[in-house]
């Protein structure tokens, strides 16, 4: 076997958001690596690296040893780990066949004869097999609002980094003045035919994105689980892709927007990166 198994929370593994993952890993695997990134990561490595180097000091941060929390089919970590700078990364990943069936596939299409600086990891984030005080950075691609309970999940991430160390987190955000009517609407919103022909779901399957996993916070909410969770936020910033709409939604958070000519992919196109501190 070529990947680890940790510790899974089996409440997760039965869940609709494992099902709608595992079934894309399953058919996409079969028809390629262009497959798998287009239909399982939605972006490229080429501009996953380019994300990274828009966020602000990520360069000099990324370094080490490090952990991919969510890391679906390895693309983010593949990516990183091209660096001179990173010895490692951890790829955790909750869907099994997603490691099993894309995994080698990624690696060995970006990292080459390098592939072994990526560990594939099979388990869940809030329960990692690693040393306290052991990890020097930590990252996390739209996995984050995954989370049924975020300060718990970033609590075992402060648990294994060292300390002064960052988690940087490319995940979504909404406006401090969205309000919670809006928030349950998002949530409640349920998959058309089209999604459910695009993840190989029986067209009559009727699934909220709240039943698939989906959550919605805002600015001030990903704050206080950073605090309660023992993070510093060090920085952050609004990456877009360049559109009209995304040009008039403007954040009331008073943070920097950049906007770029690739698709950054999910609900509009837009990114938050926080880059938060172990303290």
């Amino acid at each position: 076997m070529d990947y680890q198994i940790w510790k899974r929370n089996t409440n997760l593994i039965s869940g609709q958001e494992y099902v709608t993952n595992q079934l894309v890993a399953r058919e996409a695997s079969t028809k390629g690596f262009d497959a798998i990134i287009d239909e399982y990561v939605y972006i490229n490595s080429e501009n996953v690296n380019s994300t990274f180097n828009i966020i602000p000091k990520s360069s000099e941060l990324i370094h080490g040893i490090g952990i991919d929390l969510g890391g679906g089919v390895g693309c983010i970590s593949s990516t990183l780990a091209k660096r001179d700078s990173v010895d490692k990364i951890y790829c955790v990943e909750l869907v099994e066949d997603a490691v099993k069936l894309c995994h080698n596939v990624v690696k060995q299409e970006i990292l080459k004869n390098e592939k072994h600086k990526v560990v594939s990891v099979v388990g869940d984030y809030d329960n990692l097999e690693l040393e306290d005080n052991s990890i020097d950075f930590a990252v996390s691609w739209d996995s984050m609002h995954h989370s049924t309970d975020p300060v718990k999940t970033f609590r075992e991430c402060k648990r294994v980094l060292k300390k002064n160390c960052v988690f940087i987190i490319v995940d979504r955000a909404h406006n401090n003045s969205t309000p919670d009517s809006e928030i349950e609407r998002m949530l409640n919103i349920t998959y058309d035919e089209e999604f459910l022909t695009k993840y190989y779901r029986p067209k009559d399957t009727i699934l909220t994105r709240r039943q698939n996993g989906e959550h919605e916070y805002r600015f001030f909410e990903w704050k206080k689980f950073f605090e309660e969770s023992g993070f510093d936020l060090m920085d952050s910033v609004i990456i877009k892709t360049e559109s009209d709409e995304n040009r008039k939604l403007r954040n009331d958070n008073n943070l920097k927007e950049i906007f770029v000519d690739y698709e950054l992919g999910a609900f509009g196109n837009r990114k938050v990166a926080f880059v938060l501190r172990s303290n």
